[in-house]
């Protein structure tokens, strides 16, 4: 008995001795203009104290950079790297970053981003007897969007990576699989819908 005991005194020891773990949340996309809300809250630790920066400090301004739950405001086009550093009660630290691409707002990744070949084929889209498209972007995306996070996976890989920038919101898209289907169609609204 004192040594089960003595087992529960070490494990509960050792529990205290683990660092903070940081957790700057998830990449975006966002026009010149946006605010997106910074989400640190799932970082780990006790007590933990924050502080947000970004670099480059020209074109983004942060607001309450020392809260779970600081925001972000894009003022100029860029790609921006986003800092979260936590410190806990006995002053250890963790650093996690994440980033935000800011897109001049004629540019905002909407439908024009993506080349026609990539919703065309013989029998569907642009190629099809018809010539209208068998299911708009918008459309095609708020369909995975209601779907398992299988079936949405399944469609971020469906789409173009020909450029960096589509390869960046490739990469955002399956950073949605575990979002519920609202946050994936306000997703899909941001990107494919008018």
């Amino acid at each position: 008995m004192s040594r089960l005991m003595f087992s529960a005194l070490l494990l509960t020891s050792c529990a205290a001795e683990v660092p903070p773990r940081a957790d700057a949340g998830d990449p975006r996309v966002m026009p010149v203009g946006a605010v997106a809300e910074l989400d640190g809250s799932f970082s780990e630790g006790e007590g933990l104290s924050y502080a947000w920066s970004v670099k480059p400090a020209d074109g983004a301004t942060l607001v309450e950079p020392e809260s779970p739950f600081a925001t972000l405001i894009a003022e100029a086009p860029g790609l921006y790297t986003v800092t979260l550093e936590v410190y806990d009660e006995s002053g250890r630290c963790d650093v996690a970053e994440t980033w935000a691409r800011v897109d001049p707002p004629s540019n905002a990744n909407k439908v024009s981003d993506w080349g026609i070949d990539t919703f065309a084929s013989a029998t569907t889209g642009a190629g099809s007897p018809g010539g209208l498209m068998a299911q708009d972007p918008c459309d095609k995306c708020r369909d995975a969007a209601s779907g398992t996070s299988s079936q949405w996976v399944a469609y971020c890989d469906t789409l173009p990576t020909k450029t960096t920038a589509q390869k960046q919101l490739q990469a955002i898209c399956y950073s949605q699989q575990h979002k519920d289907s609202s946050e994936r169609k306000n997703w899909c609204g941001w990107h494919f819908c008018d």
